[in-house]
């Protein structure tokens, strides 16, 4: 588990189908055929800086059109395959993964005859609120401008940057002022 920033972004129409082909052809670089270890080592490093390079430009245009959908916040405790497993419908397409330097992206293509909503709407209660979180941000992402947008796609950006916090770690942050706020 990781301290990690979260973004979900929904790209619609043309430039949608620029981002899955760029993704598609990244992600057929990966060098493992392992579906149980993940790693950037798996990809070339030129591809990786093009991962991370395409995330930041999500991320810095996220106030504009085609970027019809944006949501961040900082994760302190999900693991990594919750990520995967709620973009991945039973009965729908396994989304395109990739694991860059700083980021770990997937990507869900819409329309997929409601495969995702539908199965996002069964999710009922987790376990963790962080999960709860997720589930429901997807579920925003999923209906965001989708009467108006024909074909979209789904970029879920997960960037890890630090282990997860213990609940003594918070405790003890929230008893005193940190620095940055004394200057």
């Amino acid at each position: 588990m990781a301290v990690q920033r979260v973004t979900i972004a929904k790209i619609g129409g043309d430039a949608s189908d620029v981002v899955v082909a760029k993704l598609r052809d990244w992600a057929a670089t990966r060098t493992s055929e392992s579906e149980s270890e993940w790693s950037g080592d798996q990809w070339p490093a030129p591809v990786r800086d093009r991962v991370d390079d395409l995330a930041e430009l999500i991320r810095s245009h996220s106030t504009a059109p085609p970027v019809i959908h944006f949501i961040e916040w900082i994760d302190r405790w999900s693991m990594f395959a919750d990520f995967e497993r709620w973009l991945t419908p039973p009965d729908g397409p396994v989304p395109i993964k990739l694991v860059a330097n700083r980021y770990i992206v997937y990507a869900y293509v819409l329309p997929d005859s409601s495969r995702l909503k539908s199965y996002l709407k069964t999710a009922g209660k987790q376990q963790f609120p962080e999960s709860d979180w997720y589930v429901r941000r997807l579920r925003e992402a999923v209906a965001a401008w989708e009467r108006l947008v024909d074909k979209a796609v789904l970029v879920v950006l997960r960037w890890p940057f630090e282990g997860s916090w213990s609940d003594d770690e918070i405790r003890d942050s929230v008893s005193g002022v940190p620095d940055w706020l004394l200057s």
